[in-house]
């Protein structure tokens, strides 16, 4: 009776340090944390998600963003090649790569991941809608909680990211032609003008960049109406 009893004793004890909570529900609890900005909290329901679930691919997103919004980008940038280790295809997490690596100064990096998903089929091929901004088709999976939908990106916003690292790398060809491909899907389109209008000025094209920034000028960019006034008017009236 006695060793009976010290068996369901030593067996409750047990039981009492288990973690009955699912990886779902602490992927929830990091989302009410987020609310309040505790992103430091969110990151400690995510690693309990994360220790339960070890491929649980919106919680390795989204804890690579919250250490990047603290400022452990590399950090970040580790959580996202976790997922891309058995997901290596996943545009989002090639892009928040990149992403990550323009917050480090790393350019030619950002280029080649912003590339790298350009390759996948989670591109989605964009062009522009007639109320204006990109459109592409896209079946999303309303039935499931982690669908591959979920990590989908328009391409044209990749191609205006990856435009900026190759203008911040002095490749002004690259940049120009990622930024018109942007303005194909109607994406970001007074950036868009305005950063082509920056490379064509370094590529010592005036005529070019006065249209550009013109254009940007009209869409409201107040920086392109001073480069405008600046080089472009008076350049016109001599």
């Amino acid at each position: 009776m006695q060793k009976t009893f010290f068996y369901i004793f030593i067996l409750l004890v047990l039981l009492s340090f288990y973690d009955y909570t699912s990886a779902e529900e602490y992927y929830n609890e990091a989302f009410e944390y987020e609310e309040t900005g505790n992103f430091k909290k969110a990151i400690e329901s995510l690693d309990k998600a994360i220790d339960k679930k070890a491929k649980f691919r919106p919680a390795l997103l989204n804890r690579g963003y919250y250490k990047t919004k603290i400022g452990d980008i590399k950090g970040g940038i580790d959580d996202y090649l976790k997922l891309l280790k058995f997901d290596p295809d996943n545009t989002f997490a090639l892009c928040n790569i990149a992403n990550n690596y323009s917050m480090l100064e790393k350019h030619e990096d950002a280029i080649l991941f912003y590339s790298k998903a350009l390759q996948t089929e989670g591109a989605l091929k964009s062009w522009a809608s007639s109320n204006g901004g990109p459109i592409a088709f896209n079946l999303f999976d309303l039935k499931n909680f982690d669908s591959d939908t979920d990590y989908y990106v328009f391409d044209c916003e990749i191609y205006f990211e990856r435009g900026m690292e190759y203008l911040m790398t002095k490749q002004y060809d690259n940049a120009i032609s990622d930024f018109e491909k942007s303005l194909k899907a109607d994406n970001a389109k007074r950036d868009s003008y305005f950063l082509l209008g920056k490379a064509f000025i370094e590529k010592k094209d005036s005529l070019n960049a006065c249209k550009n920034f013109r254009l940007s000028a009209k869409l409201g960019d107040k920086e392109a109406k001073e480069i405008l006034k600046e080089h472009c008017i008076k350049k016109e009236k001599t």
